[in-house]
């Protein structure tokens, strides 16, 4: 990596935490100008304006998101273990999550639901990955016999995703991580109900 793709880099690691706390709308260029001690120019000399600058930093909070969770499900074997280890990792990585400034998903979601289309569409993009993740691992599951051949995995995935984000919104908003433990509690109960049941 050459010093500008260094440098752009770091903007967008920086630049990222600014976006998930602040928000976009809240996030001016003089903001960022001295949160980074760059100059316009020299933010401008790697993106061509905030809104790029913006999606990238979606892009990178939404990649560290989804590391940090995929390496706890690695050691998972078969896709239930995935997919209970999956739930409880949310709480695991909670503190992580607030010191960030909360889900990146979540804070970008709302901060550019109706304000910022291209924001919109990249936070579209992750849901739509995440939730076919999910269906991917019912799916698997039925196919190896685990999970019941007709549990609806289209279903599971869309409460999946309700439960842990309106989980973190409760969670961060009154400062108790006990509404994420107990989505994830209710995650467990959608999984025993899809199990499939042995002779």
């Amino acid at each position: 990596m050459g010093k500008a793709e260094k440098t752009r880099q770091t903007i967008i690691e920086k630049a990222a935490v600014i976006f998930n706390r602040n928000g976009y709308q809240r996030t001016t260029m003089s903001t960022l100008t001295r949160a980074l001690g760059l100059t316009k120019g020299a933010i401008y000399g790697h993106f061509t304006d905030k809104d790029e600058l913006a999606v990238e930093a979606f892009r990178y909070n939404a990649q560290q998101m989804a590391d940090r969770l995929r390496k706890q499900i690695r050691p998972c074997k078969g896709p239930v273990e995935k997919l209970r280890i999956y739930g409880h990792t949310f709480p695991d990585i909670y503190d992580e999550i607030v010191v960030g400034g909360g889900c990146p998903i979540l804070n970008t979601a709302t901060d550019a639901d109706d304000a910022h289309p291209r924001l919109h569409e990249e936070v579209r993009k992750v849901l739509t990955a995440w939730e076919g993740w999910l269906i991917a691992m019912v799916n698997s599951g039925k196919e190896s016999g685990v999970i019941r051949a007709n549990a609806n995995a289209d279903l599971f995935a869309a409460n999946f995703m309700a439960l842990i984000e309106g989980g973190l919104l409760m969670a961060k908003t009154v400062g108790d991580k006990k509404y994420l433990e107990c989505s994830v509690k209710q995650i467990d109960q959608l999984i025993d109900r899809m199990m499939a049941r042995t002779p």
